[in-house]
């Protein structure tokens, strides 16, 4: 069975770059790309550490990176990292948050169907 999947994708979705006011790009959009070239899905994060960088690098708008203020790039990734684990758990609270309230809704529900 051969695999229809293309081994490179263009993860550049955004529509072409759309100015405001005095050229200022309100749309930002990240490419994946590694020192050697655009990152695609046979590269592995875990086991090039290149591939790492240029993923690190490109979920950081530019913006973040001078508010990280690191050009070190085990810094950056680490910074990346960190930052995505912090993301997981927030939503995971806001998930636990919602199925509490779902079940204080289905037990109020159910008292008034009760009564």
């Amino acid at each position: 069975m051969s695999n229809s999947f293309p081994s490179f994708l263009d993860l550049n979705l955004a529509p072409p770059t759309q100015t405001w006011g005095q050229g200022v790009s309100l749309v930002w959009s990240s490419y994946f790309a590694s020192s050697r070239g655009p990152v695609t899905v046979n590269d592995s994060i875990l086991l090039d550490n290149e591939v790492a960088v240029g993923v690190a690098r490109s979920l950081v708008t530019p913006r973040d990176v001078r508010i990280l203020g690191t050009g070190d790039d085990n810094r950056l990734v680490s910074d990346v990292v960190a930052l995505n684990v912090q993301s997981a758990a927030s939503i995971a609270s806001m998930g636990h948050r919602l199925i509490a309230k779902s079940q204080e809704v289905q037990v109020l529900r159910a008292q008034l169907v009760v009564e």
